[in-house]
């Protein structure tokens, strides 16, 4: 009979190097890729403003006085933006001008073929028209078509793709670049929350734990970077960690959340095909949302892809809706007009309301241009916690490489005594050293 051998509960010390070395290598793999994600991140922050002043002949229009009830009908616009576009072009989206001084925006997908269904089988096109004229300013290819939609032909275009997807080919549902995105969201949620755990005080040192120490060791004060920066920014980054997840995976984040409470995704919402009965035009449904749900300002209109797409209003700045946010999606039927589904923070479950935050918080919208700046610090802080973390990982493995050889006999803890005091004494904040 063989006797097992009775477990052995791991020390403290013991638990703490295992999730030391987890944050050490999650942080070494999917933290160099954070820095490129933060830094994009933080230029996305203000993409429409980077693109307006980019590209001024295409983007910057001249104000008339009444401001947005002097632009032409929407549809009038809608059907020059067509106008100009290859046969077989439709419109899915439409960015409403933020100010009376810019051009509204129209994405305009085109097939390359009669046979195209695939999404890399079409190209996407931006086209500028002059809102009070209803004339174009220009138009601009975005992404091609094929494995080089990858890569898109402008620059806010280019950053958004490195940033949500790496530039990785967007093939399949969810698409991979998405995918691969999101799943280094989540290996960085393990990250913090090793780094959290590791940074802990266990002896009360609280004062330590969260302040440099000035004229310190060069060791000890990229130790202390590293932990204040990444306590200071911890619940920023989870935030944005969090909703990136949802940005790039939003069914399966609909799925998780669901668990605990019931949510209604707008994507998932579809029209009635009927025989014989065309689809209502895009003016027609924003005075309908007009009428019914008044307030705010217009901003992102989405228009049906499939026979069985829908209509989607956004306004923003609606007053009365909540504390922090004042967007207020409306979704209607593409063949009746008819309103089916409002997404507003003044209704829905909890799983709707948890839903709602996400993009804001991303953005950094949630707190209007002072919380836009805090996410575009925290993209900047991703290098400082990277470089700051390779520099500890690097004096580490110098100092095992350089370490005399152990005699027989000798206790391995023994010779390192010296060599390691006064390190161990310039790292060591009452437990929180690394």
């Amino acid at each position: 009979m063989f006797s097992a051998k009775p477990m052995v509960p791991l020390t403290v010390a013991a638990l703490r190097k295992r999730w030391l070395l987890a944050h050490r290598y999650l942080g070494l793999t999917a933290g160099a890729l954070l820095v490129l994600i933060g830094l994009t991140g933080s230029i996305l922050v203000f993409h429409l403003e980077i693109d307006e002043w980019l590209n001024p002949d295409l983007i910057r229009v001249a104000p008339k006085s009444g401001g947005s009830a002097a632009y032409r009908p929407v549809d009038e616009m809608a059907a020059v933006a067509l106008r100009i576009m290859p046969q077989g072009g439709h419109l899915v989206f439409g960015q409403y001008p933020r100010h009376d001084g810019i051009a509204f925006r129209w994405n305009v997908s085109v097939p390359i073929g009669p046979d195209a269904k695939s999404p890399m089988e079409f190209e996407l096109y931006h086209v500028f028209v002059d809102p009070y004229r209803a004339e174009v300013t220009g138009s601009r290819l975005v992404r091609p078509a094929g494995l080089g939609g990858a890569v898109p032909r402008t620059f806010v275009g280019f950053v958004f793709a490195l940033h949500y997807a790496l530039l990785l080919p967007r093939f399949g549902d969810p698409p991979f670049g998405d995918t691969v995105v999101a799943v280094i969201g989540m290996v960085l949620m393990v990250s913090l929350f090793t780094g959290l755990y590791l940074w802990w005080p266990r002896s009360g040192g609280w004062r330590a734990a969260l302040t440099i120490k000035r004229r310190a060791h060069v060791r000890r004060v990229h130790f202390d970077l590293h932990k204040t920066a990444g306590v200071y920014c911890s619940l920023i980054f989870l935030a944005i960690f969090v909703s990136g997840v949802f940005l790039n995976l939003r069914a399966p984040f609909h799925a998780v959340v669901r668990l605990f409470s019931p949510t209604i995704d707008r994507y998932d919402i579809h029209s009635n095909p009927a025989e014989g009965r065309g689809s209502v035009s895009l003016g027609q449904v924003m005075q309908t949302v007009e009428t019914q749900y008044p307030g705010g300002r217009p901003e992102w209109l989405y228009l049906p892809k499939n026979p069985t797409g829908t209509y989607t209003i956004c306004r923003r700045d609606v007053p009365g809706l909540s504390l922090a946010l004042s967007r207020r999606c409306v979704v209607a039927d593409r063949y009746s007009g008819e309103i089916v589904y409002v997404q507003s923070p003044e209704r829905g479950t909890a799983g709707d309301h948890f839903i709602q935050w996400q993009w804001p918080m991303h953005s950094g919208q949630i707190f209007g241009l002072t919380g836009r700046w805090i996410v575009c610090v925290s993209g900047l802080i991703c290098p400082l916690l990277f470089v700051t973390g390779w520099y500890l990982w690097r004096r580490k493995r110098r100092g095992m490489h350089g370490r005399p050889p152990i005699g027989n006999g000798v206790p391995r803890g023994a010779c390192q005594v010296g060599a390691r005091a006064g390190e161990g004494a310039a790292v060591s904040v009452k437990g929180n050293g690394t």
